[in-house]
């Protein structure tokens, strides 16, 4: 009886496996699957100690952040990858990056590498969250509506990936001129070989949003997130933050300073402390330069609040000192 169990068990897990398509028929017979509640995880034999983790892990996630992007009642279905041959089924074009996970989001299907597949130090759970609200924002708004930039950096942000080494390797991308452009920036993404430039843009993402929702505050940036099933960001950026993409930018632009210090600080290095004093010399140029405007507007208001004097030619013409009448005693 168990036997015939695990036969149907395996038969309807590569029936519904083979259905998907592409890749996700690399997945072997002889895998197993935890099922509880949306949730299915799928693994093979040496990694079956982690199946049951991975669900909490799933499960936790739903808890903390449900209320706003709720998961609905489709399966959501988490294969934990066998090798890195089977990986590469799902994911062809991030062979060469760094890559411990990805979502098909419209199938609700993700696949992660376990942790001995890893480098050494990975964030396996938080690989399984991001992955996770990959599916979540899919069925939750119009991702078209939304900047790749965006919707990276919202999953990291609800990972919990990257925070402190991200703002930091910001910092280092903006002392060095690295920061990548905003129209180039969710391009970026699709250009995975080159491992600089594709983790550069993933910490950049983490730290636009992270200042996005700074910006916002929580509500109106989940408002806004949400509001894009129906419009895109640009305008869901005006209509709930009251700027446009090109005011965020300089803002995010303008907050990289303090970044840049605390980057230069703690990088431990001969550049620290010059890029130290160059972030100075800027400020005090900077200070220097708002001090001279404010001098002037003073200046300008004062002219303004002592009106020129209107004179009447026709006395002028009687009284040749008349000109000088409200000038001072020295005549100026």
């Amino acid at each position: 009886m168990d036997a015939l169990r695990n036969l149907q068990r395996h038969a309807g897990l590569l029936i519904l496996l083979l259905a998907l398509g592409g890749g996700f028929c690399a997945v072997p017979v002889s895998a197993e699957m935890l099922e509880r509640g949306v949730f299915q995880v799928v693994y093979g034999a040496e990694d079956a100690a982690l199946a049951e983790p991975t669900m909490q892990v799933l499960e936790e996630a739903v808890v903390e952040f449900g209320d706003r992007l709720p998961t609905g009642d489709a399966t959501i279905r988490v294969i934990i990858v066998e090798s890195y041959q089977q990986f590469a089924q799902f994911a062809p074009n991030f062979q060469q990056a760094d890559v411990s996970g990805v979502a098909k989001s419209a199938q609700g299907v993700v696949a992660v590498k376990p942790p001995r597949l890893r480098a050494p130090g990975g964030d396996y759970r938080g690989t399984v969250r991001h992955e996770l609200v990959h599916v979540l924002l899919h069925r939750n708004v119009e991702t078209a509506n939304l900047p790749r930039w965006l919707n990276e950096g919202l999953c990291m942000s609800l990972a919990n990936e990257y925070r402190w080494a991200s703002m930091l390797e910001v910092g280092k991308m903006f002392l060095f001129g690295r920061v990548i452009p905003y129209r180039q920036l969710d391009l970026a993404f699709l250009a995975p070989g080159n491992d600089l430039r594709f983790g550069n843009a993933y910490a950049q993402a983490l730290s636009m949003t992270r200042t996005l929702r700074n910006d916002l505050g929580e509500d109106a940036f989940w408002r806004m997130i949400l509001s894009t099933r129906d419009q895109p960001f640009p305008r869901a950026l005006e209509e709930f933050g009251g700027m446009t993409v090109n005011d965020f930018i300089a803002r995010y632009y303008r907050s990289l300073w303090l970044v840049a210090v605390v980057s230069a600080l703690t990088s431990g290095s001969l550049f620290g402390p010059i890029a130290v004093l160059a972030i100075v010399a800027y400020f005090r140029k900077r200070h220097t330069n708002r001090k001279t405007l404010q001098r002037w507007a003073i200046e300008e208001a004062e002219e303004d609040a002592d009106p020129v004097t209107v004179f009447d030619w026709d006395q002028v013409l009687e009284d040749a000192d008349a000109w000088k009448k409200g000038q001072g005693d020295d005549g100026r």
